[in-house]
């Protein structure tokens, strides 16, 4: 049976996350299109780890990086004396970061899409259920780059697109919401436009002083 790589990644996330107390930083970067990046941290202190490797025997591949499916990296990041595990995966559109909240325990999507030109982000992380991977961390700071300007939120911190939430552990089911502009591109039929009245601006100059010459 050929497994689905989003299952795969939730089964290394999920892995690391029911470890033990740790911290969390998760960023989603989404670009104008639905497309974007899926960033999660998982960090340990130098006493988890050394738990963890007594009890899984892991400690030559801590972050379990020989095991990770095609199209996503895991890699191990040492931050004074913290460990930490970030996996990397990208996704091709809206539906594909839906379905990997949804397959993480506490995560339910209310809503994520684009209509009439917005951003709408909405989800729900459980950080206090016992069924919850999220009931066990000791820190989370959670972060979305946004397609666009913010028009909405409910973040704690706002740099740019950037919105930052940093919700307090064990505090029960927590609502990150986000309304934002999509940027746009390269607009033809204006640009299209301009340089096509330039053009006839230019040729009936041109064609004005040889007439007159």
């Amino acid at each position: 049976m050929k497994h689905h790589p989003l299952k795969k990644i939730a089964w290394v996330l999920a892995a690391l996350l029911l470890a033990g107390c740790h911290k969390l930083e998760a960023t989603t970067s989404i670009k104008p299109n639905g497309s974007g990046e899926l960033q999660t941290g998982v960090g340990f202190s130098a006493e988890e780890r050394a738990n963890i490797e007594k009890q899984y025997a892991n400690s030559q591949d801590f972050c379990n990086t020989s095991q990770t499916p095609e199209n996503v990296s895991v890699t191990e990041e040492q931050r004074g004396d913290e460990t930490w595990c970030v996996t990397t995966t990208q996704f091709k559109n809206l539906d594909e970061l839906r379905a990997f909240y949804e397959q993480q325990m506490g995560i339910p999507v209310n809503r994520l899409e684009t209509s009439d030109g917005k951003f709408y982000y909405d989800v729900d992380v459980d950080t206090l259920s016992e069924g919850s991977t999220f009931s066990m961390l000791t820190d989370i700071k959670w972060s979305v780059v946004l397609p666009g300007e913010p028009i909405s939120h409910n973040a704690d911190e706002a740099d740019g697109n950037t919105l930052i939430w940093k919700p307090t552990p064990k505090s029960g089911v927590l609502n990150f919401q986000a309304e934002s502009e999509v940027s746009r591109g390269f607009n033809f039929p204006s640009c299209g436009t301009a340089l096509i009245g330039f053009g006839l601006v230019f040729f009936h100059l041109r064609k004005k002083r040889f007439g007159t010459s």
